[in-house]
């Protein structure tokens, strides 16, 4: 890529000693002054890159920008051609030298790896400089544009490869596939997340060449020891979104939450997802509860530490989804609530009573550690006999949900 006219050259210098470099800009000089000031911002950017994923990877030559005369940006290695100087521009331009530059995609139905992964990186540049409410917000809008129309998968197929449009939809292969790298986070944890970006970016098979998604998918498991299958499945390579339909109960104690769900696109019979449900008191204390719902009808006994006066879902909007209700309850009782265990303390045998149509299926045993001592299969009495004595938990599986009790082994 080539541009040539009467450019006024700008240098800044960044990265961190001994790996610093120039950052050579390139402006109209009937702008330059406030171009200047708006490239300011990309030293902070690259040093907060640098940070979360490795050392700018053409860190011995340099960086930069380019100024042209079209609209949007294009990344090229070392010096990207700007339309203009937006920070999400610069943030999204940037981000390519690792996610595009560096690591290529393999095929034009993978582009998600280059442009949702750069659009997420502009996404948490917003969380870096201005905060979580401002990110927040930044995922709700993108949420609305990725669910706007009901189809589109963020993995192209072989029709949609000869389509230009298709293969740089920002909808779908930038704002999904944003998305997609956020449920990611959301479902992993940070610390696993980032470790398995880093460790994607340094796979030699990798680095400075090609990458497909099951490369990335990889990464991702063997980092978190999650099976990732069923996520690729639903959220990359098939379409659509869910809308969730949810009643709980208030409390305090053990509250009910049944989840339903449907689907915007027939491709996917269920969206597997752990779902943060927020509960929040008359005083506005507040109680997250993430529940790993995989499958439509399913219920959860949470424990509140309040009566609930009103309930959120997925209330940090980290979820692809739209037109979601959820129902509180207040009249309704948990009829978990009802379950008691007994004698309580115990020395050799524990039962527990439960209400008429409630069946255990399961019942796992923990100590006051958290480390599991016992396990049994259905039934409504055990034998604790061997347990060493002191507080002790239960953890029973029911078909209303799961509740967890606890009781002192004598």
């Amino acid at each position: 890529a080539i541009a040539v006219t009467n450019y006024t050259v700008y240098t800044q210098t960044a990265g961190t000693a001994p790996n610093t470099f120039p950052i050579v800009n390139y402006f109209y000089p009937e702008n330059a002054t406030t171009a200047q000031s708006q490239v300011a911002v990309t030293v902070p950017i690259m040093n907060f890159y640098e940070q979360t994923f490795e050392t700018y990877p053409f860190h011995e030559e340099k960086y930069g920008h380019a100024q042209c005369g079209f609209g949007g940006g294009m990344e090229h290695t070392t010096v990207s051609f700007m339309g203009s100087f937006g920070r999400n521009l610069i943030a999204h331009e940037l981000g390519h030298q690792w996610f595009g530059d560096k690591i290529t995609c393999g095929s034009w139905k993978d582009i998600w790896l280059n442009e949702g992964a750069a659009t997420y990186l502009s996404g948490l540049v917003i969380e870096e400089l201005d905060g979580a409410p401002s990110f927040r917000d930044w995922r709700y809008w993108t949420i609305d544009n990725i669910t706007s129309q009901p189809g589109g998968s963020v993995y192209l197929t072989d029709a949609d490869t000869l389509n230009v449009s298709r293969i740089f939809s920002s909808r779908l292969s930038y704002n999904k596939g944003a998305m997609v790298f956020h449920m990611l986070r959301y479902k992993m944890g940070d610390a696993n997340y980032f470790q398995a970006l880093r460790n994607y970016l340094a796979d030699n098979e990798l680095a400075y060449a090609y990458a497909k998604t099951p490369d990335l998918q990889s990464h991702l498991e063997a980092q978190s020891g999650m099976d990732l299958d069923e996520f690729f499945n639903d959220w990359v390579y098939r379409q659509g979104y869910p809308t969730y339909n949810i009643t709980t109960t208030s409390g305090p104690g053990p509250a009910t939450v049944t989840i339903n769900q449907t689907q915007s696109h027939s491709s996917v019979t269920f969206f597997e997802m752990p779902v943060t449900v927020r509960f929040t008191s008359d005083s506005g204390a507040t109680f997250d509860a993430v529940l790993d719902n995989t499958y439509s009808g399913q219920q959860f006994t949470v424990t509140l530490p309040f009566e609930a006066e009103s309930v959120e879902f997925d209330p940090e909007h980290d979820i692809i989804s739209r037109n979601n209700n959820i129902t509180l309850n207040r009249d309704a009782v948990s009829p978990l609530a009802a379950i008691k265990l007994y004698p309580n303390p115990a020395s050799a045998q524990l039962s527990v009573e439960v209400p008429e149509g409630i069946l255990v299926s399961k019942a796992t045993f923990y100590n006051a550690l958290g480390q599991r001592v016992l396990e049994a299969a259905e039934g409504t009495s055990w034998n604790v006999s061997q347990l060493a004595t002191g507080m002790h938990f239960v953890v029973l599986d029911t078909n209303a949900g799961s509740v967890q009790m606890k009781f002192i082994k004598e």
